[in-house]
Protein backbone atom coordinates (compact mmCIF):
# COMPACT_ATOMS: atom_id res chain seq x y z
CA UNK A 1 0.00 0.00 0.00
CA UNK A 2 1.68 3.18 -1.21
CA UNK A 3 0.77 6.72 -2.10
CA UNK A 4 1.57 8.30 -5.45
CA UNK A 5 5.08 9.01 -4.19
CA UNK A 6 5.71 5.46 -2.91
CA UNK A 7 4.63 5.86 0.75
CA UNK A 8 2.35 3.46 2.60
CA UNK A 9 -1.20 4.81 2.94
CA UNK A 10 -4.71 4.12 4.15
CA UNK A 11 -7.36 5.85 2.04
CA UNK A 12 -10.76 6.79 3.41
CA UNK A 13 -13.88 7.74 1.48
CA UNK A 14 -15.82 10.43 3.37
CA UNK A 15 -19.28 11.70 2.48
CA UNK A 16 -20.42 15.32 2.74
CA UNK A 17 -24.21 15.12 2.91
CA UNK A 18 -26.58 17.90 1.84
CA UNK A 19 -27.51 20.42 4.54
CA UNK A 20 -30.24 19.07 6.78
CA UNK A 21 -29.73 15.42 5.81
CA UNK A 22 -28.53 13.61 8.95
CA UNK A 23 -26.72 16.75 10.16
CA UNK A 24 -25.42 14.99 13.30
CA UNK A 25 -22.88 13.07 11.23
CA UNK A 26 -21.67 15.46 8.52
CA UNK A 27 -18.69 13.36 7.33
CA UNK A 28 -19.40 9.65 7.75
CA UNK A 29 -16.70 7.18 6.69
CA UNK A 30 -18.10 5.25 3.75
CA UNK A 31 -15.18 2.91 2.93
CA UNK A 32 -11.45 2.39 3.48
CA UNK A 33 -8.70 1.01 1.23
CA UNK A 34 -5.09 0.17 2.03
CA UNK A 35 -3.04 0.64 -1.13
CA UNK A 36 -2.16 3.18 -3.78
CA UNK A 37 -4.28 6.20 -4.56
CA UNK A 38 -5.08 4.65 -7.94
CA UNK A 39 -6.36 1.50 -6.22
CA UNK A 40 -8.46 3.61 -3.85
CA UNK A 41 -9.92 5.64 -6.74
CA UNK A 42 -10.86 2.43 -8.55
CA UNK A 43 -12.49 0.77 -5.53
CA UNK A 44 -14.19 3.93 -4.28
CA UNK A 45 -15.41 4.70 -7.81
CA UNK A 46 -17.31 1.42 -7.85
CA UNK A 47 -18.75 2.20 -4.41
CA UNK A 48 -19.93 5.65 -5.55
CA UNK A 49 -21.36 4.23 -8.78
CA UNK A 50 -23.55 1.84 -6.75
CA UNK A 51 -24.48 4.35 -4.01
CA UNK A 52 -28.20 5.11 -3.77
CA UNK A 53 -28.95 8.03 -1.46
CA UNK A 54 -32.19 8.23 0.52
CA UNK A 55 -32.83 11.72 -0.83
CA UNK A 56 -34.39 12.46 -3.17
CA UNK A 57 -36.80 9.65 -2.37
CA UNK A 58 -38.31 9.88 -5.88
CA UNK A 59 -35.44 10.94 -8.15
CA UNK A 60 -36.25 12.11 -11.66
CA UNK A 61 -32.58 12.48 -12.52
CA UNK A 62 -29.27 11.39 -10.96
CA UNK A 63 -25.85 12.66 -12.08
CA UNK A 64 -22.34 11.64 -11.04
CA UNK A 65 -19.37 13.96 -11.53
CA UNK A 66 -15.67 13.22 -11.04
CA UNK A 67 -13.82 15.94 -9.09
CA UNK A 68 -10.16 16.45 -8.15
CA UNK A 69 -10.84 15.05 -4.68
CA UNK A 70 -13.58 12.48 -5.38
CA UNK A 71 -17.09 12.62 -6.81
CA UNK A 72 -20.34 14.56 -6.65
CA UNK A 73 -23.66 12.73 -6.91
CA UNK A 74 -26.56 15.10 -7.57
CA UNK A 75 -30.16 13.98 -7.47
CA UNK A 76 -33.10 15.99 -8.74
CA UNK A 77 -36.30 15.14 -6.88
CA UNK A 78 -39.84 14.89 -8.12
CA UNK A 79 -40.78 18.05 -6.20
CA UNK A 80 -37.97 20.10 -7.73
CA UNK A 81 -35.59 19.65 -4.79
CA UNK A 82 -31.89 19.01 -5.48
CA UNK A 83 -29.59 16.96 -3.25
CA UNK A 84 -25.81 17.00 -3.72
CA UNK A 85 -23.56 14.40 -2.10
CA UNK A 86 -19.80 15.03 -2.18
CA UNK A 87 -17.59 11.95 -1.81
CA UNK A 88 -14.07 12.88 -0.70
CA UNK A 89 -11.01 10.68 -1.20
CA UNK A 90 -8.78 11.33 1.80
CA UNK A 91 -5.49 9.91 3.03
CA UNK A 92 -5.33 9.00 6.71
CA UNK A 93 -2.28 10.93 7.81
CA UNK A 94 -2.54 10.62 11.59
CA UNK A 95 -4.80 8.91 14.13
CA UNK A 96 -4.58 9.37 17.90
CA UNK A 97 -6.13 6.00 18.69
CA UNK A 98 -6.60 2.47 17.47
CA UNK A 99 -8.10 2.11 14.00
CA UNK A 100 -11.75 1.16 14.43
CA UNK A 101 -12.68 0.17 10.88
Amino acid sequence: MTTGDGRTARWVLLLMKPAGVHAREPYPTMATVDGTRAEAVQRFGEFVRLYQPRHPSHPVRMRRFRTDDGWMVIGDGLSGSIFAYHFLITELEWDSGPISY
